[in-house]
């Protein structure tokens, strides 16, 4: 790609970045001589038609935004099966980059670059537009300390396409997920405020809140478990600034920030040292070690004086045990001699002969008897346990193990397979893709997806399974899951030029979302009727996608001004007694102003907004024209 020109207008200079989603060039606009970013879609998401055209769509509403602290988008295009979007270049770093330089940002610098993707929140939601994917990649710090944040939009046609969790695309952005989006649930303003504060809780602890092994497990932390508090990782951490987060971080939506504007104030009074006034909402819980408490036994003094009678006694004993233990020893040798004579005639009857065992495991349980009965020994079944490969009724284990020599006759220790665990696969149909996916994995279920159209069912909604709901399987088996694309994409009708009225009932019987209204001044356009549309007459649309347009408000009324303008017939060779005409044509048309005998004065005629006026003499014939004079 590197030297390419897109559009013969961009040209491609380096590799600067390499996403998930998209590979970023540097590049240079060679119309208006500026350096860009050039963000080019990966070969896997183009042969997907849902996801560019959600993604070209996207792009374009998101450019619409013009804030300092958002990165602006300069153009979207597509040649030769490229997909691009050409970006403002941005000098310096990510606040990914800069919380590993650093490891942790002071208080202060993290609630200035907080406030700064706050701006930028509160106006892209006035716009409508939700970021949907607030991380610290998708940050942006300039060199004099500017904050813009990039990819407006963008993840909204990633995951309205693919609604997976694929390793490249969402795995770093899982982490800073709300819990509605770890759902599969629609994502409103209010999932970009709780991103926003999970990424102030990376700043300030240079650590984010949940990890895991996949993005599964890091999205059911987001669900169930609380946050730990940032002030027990960091102690610099002001509580009104750990509020601030843990607002932003409440899993009901109802208890967070209702708006950027409310977040954005809180983040500017603790910036300017003001009280930050924050209602009630749930803390992280903290678990403490309950003490244990362990008795103590007390000594009595009675047993103290016992002791000391016992040791008087003591000496008068000791002279009988000495005696009664050279009894014992003659005993003892007495029974040596008699065993030593005895042991030939009673050795036939003690010694049994050793036998191997033999390996039984896999054997059925008949199988594995007839073999042990063989090599003379019995089997014993002492448990049965579940075993994902071993059938049911068959050998999983035995004690001793085969090839060790044991007694003959002697007990073999088996257990014995009842079959892989059975899971029961519980119903998804009618819920999202993602929770579907949980669910399933979390029973240790592999989940396979077919995409198809229904004009019933909503985009990214389970509507059937195979096993169904009820069904006995194995963990690790497949579960197929057919999930809607929504209904089938048709063609957009050209609206320009019908009345508003109209356009909104053809979007309600064709299920899409009237989304903006503009109005706008127009000399050609009748008011009422609408002037152009977003997306354009002819692209691709589904049922529920979302449609800007822009109405006339009819021409542009300009304020008239009154003009008296002063006729010296005589500077055209007008004689006193001739016949004269001066006509008129201005904001409020043409008309004759005078007509008449000069007289030889000044002749004031009166004029409005701009125009001409025309001076005539009659010449016998009529009226001939001498001049026509523009003013003001």
């Amino acid at each position: 790609m590197i030297g390419k020109t897109l559009a013969s207008r961009y040209k491609i200079e380096e590799k600067i970045g390499d996403g998930g989603m998209a590979v970023v060039y540097k590049g240079r606009d060679m119309l208006l001589n500026r350096t860009v970013t050039l963000k080019v879609l990966r070969s896997q998401f183009i042969t997907d038609e849902n996801f560019v055209r959600r993604f070209h769509r996207e792009a374009q509403a998101a450019a619409s935004l013009s804030h300092q602290n958002v990165v602006n988008i300069y153009d979207v295009g597509e040649e030769d099966d490229i997909y691009y979007i050409v970006m403002e270049y941005i000098g310096g770093k990510t606040l990914k980059e800069l919380i590993k330089e650093k490891g942790r940002l002071s208080p202060e610098e993290a609630a200035d670059i907080a406030r700064q993707i706050c701006e930028a929140l509160v106006h892209a939601h006035k716009n409508k537009i939700i970021h949907r994917d607030i991380k610290p990649h998708n940050i942006l710090i300039t060199y004099d300390g500017t904050v813009k944040v990039t990819d407006f939009g963008i993840a909204k046609a990633v995951t309205a396409a693919t609604m997976t969790y694929d390793n490249n695309i969402v795995m770093g952005s899982v982490h800073y997920f709300a819990p509605e989006q770890a759902r599969g649930g629609l994502a409103e303003e209010k999932a970009d405020l709780y991103s926003l504060g999970i990424v102030l809780y990376e700043m300030l602890t240079g650590e984010v809140p949940f990890s895991g092994e996949s993005p599964v497990s890091v999205a059911l932390k987001h669900i169930q478990e609380n946050i730990k508090s940032p002030l027990e990782i960091n102690s610099d951490i002001s509580p009104e600034l750990e509020k601030i987060i843990l607002k932003a971080t409440q899993k009901e939506v109802t208890r967070r920030y209702q708006s950027a504007q409310e977040m954005l104030k809180d983040l500017k009074s603790f910036i300017n040292k003001e009280k930050v006034n924050i209602d009630s909402f749930n803390k992280p819980t903290v678990n403490h070690m309950d003490t244990l408490s362990v008795p103590v036994k007390r000594i009595k003094k009675e047993s103290m004086n016992n002791n000391k009678n016992k040791n008087k006694k003591r000496g008068s004993m000791d002279k009988w045990k000495y005696r009664w233990l050279a009894a014992g020893l003659v005993a003892f040798f007495l029974f040596v001699f008699v065993l030593a004579m005895g042991f030939n005639h009673l050795r036939a009857f003690l010694v049994v002969p050793e036998v191997e065992v033999p390996d039984v495991v896999n054997l059925s349980i008949r199988e594995a008897t007839s073999v042990l009965n063989e090599a003379g020994l019995e089997g014993e079944i002492v448990e049965e346990i579940s075993h994902e490969e071993i059938p049911v009724g068959h050998v999983v284990s035995q004690d001793p193990e085969g090839g060790r020599m044991v007694k003959e006759n002697r007990k073999v220790e088996l257990v014995i397979s009842t079959g892989p665990t059975y899971v029961e696969v519980p119903s998804v149909v009618d819920k999202r893709e993602i929770e579907a996916k949980i669910i399933l994995q979390e029973l240790e279920l592999v989940v396979e997806t077919v995409e198809e159209f229904s004009e019933e069912v909503s985009p990214g909604i389970v509507m059937s399974q195979n096993p169904g709901g009820g069904s006995r399987i194995a963990p690790g088996e497949v579960v197929t899951l057919v999930v809607s694309k929504g209904a089938e994409p048709f063609s957009l009708r050209d609206f320009t030029g019908r009345t508003l009225e109209d356009v909104k009932e053809w979007i309600e019987l064709s299920k899409l979302k009237l989304r903006e209204v503009k109005e706008e001044h127009s000399d050609t356009v009748p008011e009422g009727k609408v002037i152009r549309q977003f997306p354009e007459a002819g692209e691709m649309v589904q049922a529920s996608d979302p449609v800007d347009l822009v109405v006339s408000k009819g021409p542009e009324k300009k304020v008239e001004e009154a003009y008296n303008i002063n006729v010296d017939p005589a500077r055209w060779g007008i004689d006193e007694g001739d016949n004269i005409r001066i006509d008129i044509n201005d904001n409020r048309g043409s008309r004759t102003s005078f007509e008449g005998v000069y007289e030889g004065t000044m002749i004031v005629v009166e004029g409005w907004g701009s125009g001409t006026v025309t001076i005539m003499k009659e010449d016998g014939q009529g009226y001939t024209t001498l001049e026509a004079v523009k003013f003001p």
